[in-house]
């Protein structure tokens, strides 16, 4: 029994060292998409029967925060 438990727990803790780092992307790395690249990426959701999520950014132009499209991804239609 303690010949299994230690078995057990080593590969819980190898299971544990597969975690990769993560790196937070600061808006300076951000590229903004351009009109085209939005209209594109909408349609193509909609062509596969998917909806379509955008994902906004935002910048400070004159102390306001101008919100900008990053990324539009492809969703489950919720019926």
């Amino acid at each position: 029994m303690k010949y299994l438990s230690s078995i057990f727990f080593i590969i819980f803790l190898s299971g544990c060292s597969n975690i990769h780092d993560q790196d937070i992307i600061i808006e300076k790395q951000v590229y903004m998409m351009s009109r085209q690249e939005v209209i594109t990426a909408i349609e193509d959701c909609k062509t596969s029967n998917l909806r379509p999520m955008l994902f906004y950014g935002r910048r400070y132009v004159m102390g306001k925060p101008i919100p900008f499209i990053v990324d539009v991804t492809c969703a489950p239609k919720s019926d």
